[in-house]
């Protein structure tokens, strides 16, 4: 397939700001990232490892939705969930592995046969969610990027978003082709004091496309020295947010897509926060992606475009 969405799978287990335990739902930067490919495309493969109660869990949701299975590899009985702690704000507080041990979870991050089992000469976009530091992973994605010529979306993990994780952000941010952080933990991993500072940053880090996302004001694309703010995509009468949770995976996943497509910075930040205004409608995914929701999505996206192109 033409895109591949990965990363560590989990269930999500949120924590409201109240206190509020809800029940585990799907989730996942896998499951996160191949919603928000799949909004424009079918050409898209969930690539993860899973416990062997995948399909107890994540059925009827997978087939429904025709999601490919060949990009599941089933290595434990279990399948890993994360807690997630909110503020009142809707940031994160606070999350954590299951076994309470982030280096355990590891063990279900892609590993090196993978990649080399499903990435080939169709190959246009990769989009991942891990840590920065080098690992045979990033060895063999890079090497298979020499050979395919496709190109490398990153986004670090939550764990790895601290001072101590800097200097391998910021060499391995001279290796992939785009990059995506969030406000908080862009200033965090950086050591920075507010969003004029990180943006000066970002537009020197190295990747040719990289992202700021700036929670419900949209994101930033920063491309050729230049940063252009994104406004969230407006919410259709009658809807609501309900949950933010895999936006960030979302988003940054469309707009590896969107860039991979030649789309300009504008576009591939309005096509980001368009697959993302489909996720925060509800707890887990969006229940049925098919032609009619990417014509949706992509008449959404034009009609922005129309708005946004000013700001080229």
């Amino acid at each position: 397939m033409r895109y591949l969405a990965t990363g560590l799978n989990m269930l999500d287990q949120i924590i409201t700001p109240a206190g509020q335990t809800l029940p585990p739902k799907l989730g996942g930067v896998p499951l996160y990232g191949y919603c928000g490919m799949r909004v424009f495309t079918d050409d898209v493969l969930y690539l993860a490892r899973v416990g062997n109660d995948f399909f107890d869990i994540y059925d009827p949701w997978f087939s429904q939705n025709g999601v490919p299975r060949q990009g599941l590899r089933f290595v434990s009985d279990k399948t890993p969930y994360c807690a997630i702690q909110y503020r009142a704000d809707e940031t994160v507080q606070d999350t954590w592995f299951f076994t309470r041990d982030w280096a355990d979870s590891d063990f279900w991050r892609p590993q090196p046969e993978d990649y080399r089992r499903h990435i080939g000469p169709d190959t246009r976009g990769v989009c991942l969610c891990g840590p920065p530091q080098p690992s045979p992973s990033w060895a063999e994605l890079f090497s298979l990027r020499e050979k395919y010529h496709f190109q490398i979306m990153w986004e670090p993990n939550g764990s790895h978003t601290f001072a101590t994780d800097r200097a391998a952000t910021v060499e391995l941010c001279q290796k992939v082709d785009m990059a995506s952080f969030n406000l908080v933990e862009g200033c965090r991993i950086f050591g920075l004091a507010g969003e004029a500072e990180l943006l000066d940053f970002l537009k020197r880090l190295g990747p040719e496309l990289v992202l700021l996302r700036v929670g419900s004001r949209g994101m930033y694309t920063i491309a050729g020295g230049r940063a252009y703010l994104l406004p969230s995509a407006p919410l259709p009468p009658g809807t609501a947010v309900v949950d933010t949770t895999g936006c960030g995976n979302a988003s940054t996943a469309a707009c590896c897509y969107a860039w991979c497509e030649k789309n300009d910075p504008v576009m591939t930040g309005i096509m980001g926060n368009v697959a993302s205004s489909y996720n925060l409608r509800q707890y887990g995914p969006w229940p049925q992606f098919g032609p009619a929701l990417t014509a949706e999505a992509t008449d959404m996206a034009d009609q922005l475009y129309q708005k946004y192109r000013c700001l080229l």
